[in-house]
C-alpha cells in the first residue's frame, strides 16, 4: 500500500474510534474504498483525494440508514401480514392518541368490534387458503366502507376492529349498518357466514382504551348471542 493510502486509512481509523461501532464500520469501509482508488494510481488520483469524505459524513449516512431501517421495522410491527391492515398494536397506539385529542376537544369517538360468525366452516370445507382469501376480502371491503380518518385493524383470527374518531351514537349506528353490509359483500355466496358487531362510545361507555375495548367486545358478544336466539329452531321431520 502506498504511503498516501496508508496515511488515509490510519487517519480514518483514529476518527472511527470516536463514533459508535456501526458508524465506525461504515467509515472504515469508505477509507478502504479510497485507499484502493489511490493505490491504483489512476490519472484522477489527485482529484479523488479532494473528494474523500470525512468519517463524520460517512457516519451520518450510516445513521440515516439505520434510522430508516428501524422505522421500517416499527411500521411492520404494527401491520397484520395477512391482510395488510393494522394490528392490535396499531389500534392501541391510535386509540391512545385519539382519546387524548377527544378529551381536549370534548368530542365523542367510537370503537367497533366485528367478529365473523361461522367462519370456521370455510376453513373446514374449502381449506385455509380459501379462508385467508375471505379475510383479505373482508379487510378490503371494510377499508372501502370506512372514512380516511378511521382506523381498521385485524385483531387476530376472524376478529376486526374499527376506530372511528368524532363519531357519536347516531353516526355509530349508521356506520355499524354499513359495516354489516360490507362484510355481507365480502362473504357473498358463502352460506352461514355472518357478522356480529358491537361498539362502545367515548366518553359515555368508557374513558380509557381498556374499558372501551372491553365494553365493545361485550356488546359484540351480546349481539352474537341475540342473533343465535333469533334463528329459527330446527324441527325434526318424522
Amino acid at each position: 500500500m502506498s504511503p498516501i493510502a496508508a496515511g488515509l486509512t490510519a487517519r480514518l481509523t483514529r476518527q472511527a474510534r470516536t463514533v459508535p461501532p456501526t458508524v465506525a464500520l461504515a467509515a472504515l469501509g469508505a477509507a478502504a474504498m479510497t485507499a484502493v482508488a489511490v493505490f491504483a494510481g489512476s490519472a484522477l488520483g489527485s482529484l479523488a483525494l479532494l473528494l474523500v469524505f470525512p468519517a463524520g459524513v460517512a457516519g451520518a449516512a450510516a445513521r440515516r440508514r439505520i434510522d430508516a431501517h428501524q422505522k421500517g421495522l416499527l411500521h411492520l410491527a404494527h401491520l397484520d401480514p395477512l391482510t395488510g391492515l393494522g394490528n392490535g398494536r396499531m389500534l392501541r397506539s391510535r386509540l391512545d392518541y385519539e382519546l387524548s385529542r377527544h378529551r381536549r376537544m370534548r368530542r365523542r369517538l367510537t370503537v367497533f368490534i366485528l367478529d365473523l360468525d361461522g367462519f370456521k366452516s370455510v376453513n373446514d370445507r374449502f381449506g385455509h387458503q380459501a379462508g385467508d382469501e375471505v379475510l383479505r376480502e373482508v379487510a378490503r371491503q371494510l377499508q372501502r366502507t370506512c372514512r380516511e380518518q378511521d382506523t381498521v385493524v385485524r385483531q387476530g383470527g376472524d376478529e376486526f376492529c374499527v376506530l372511528a374518531p368524532e363519531t357519536g351514537w347516531r353516526e355509530a349506528e349508521k356506520l355499524a349498518e354499513r359495516l354489516t353490509y360490507a362484510i355481507a359483500r365480502a362473504v357473498g355466496g358463502l352460506q352461514g357466514i355472518t357478522a356480529s358487531i358491537g361498539f362502545a362510545v367515548f366518553p359515555d361507555e368508557g374513558a380509557t382504551a381498556e374499558v372501551l375495548i372491553s365494553r365493545a367486545d361485550a356488546n359484540e358478544a351480546d349481539a352474537k348471542r341475540r342473533a343465535r336466539q333469533a334463528r329459527p329452531a330446527l324441527t325434526r321431520v318424522a
